[in-house]
């Protein structure tokens, strides 16, 4: 599986999330962060080793457990 199908489902699973664009704003007053976020994610996105789709909806239901609306 290529890297732009990685992405497209990538996007689609964060598509279904409850308030993402919250989490947009907020990294949007922090630039550096942003970029640091965006270059981690990407980096993950690129490595392969895991499936983006399970990787991030154990990341939808790791910040469910914990409370965190992000």
């Amino acid at each position: 599986m290529g890297f732009i199908a990685r992405f497209k489902i990538f996007v689609r699973v964060m598509r279904r999330k409850k308030r993402p664009l919250e989490a947009i704003g907020l990294l949007r007053r922090r630039p550096a962060l942003l970029i640091g976020v965006n270059a981690f994610e990407t980096a993950l996105m690129a490595s392969g080793r895991m499936p983006v789709r399970p990787r991030a909806l154990a990341t939808i239901k790791t910040s469910a457990l914990i409370g965190c609306p992000f």
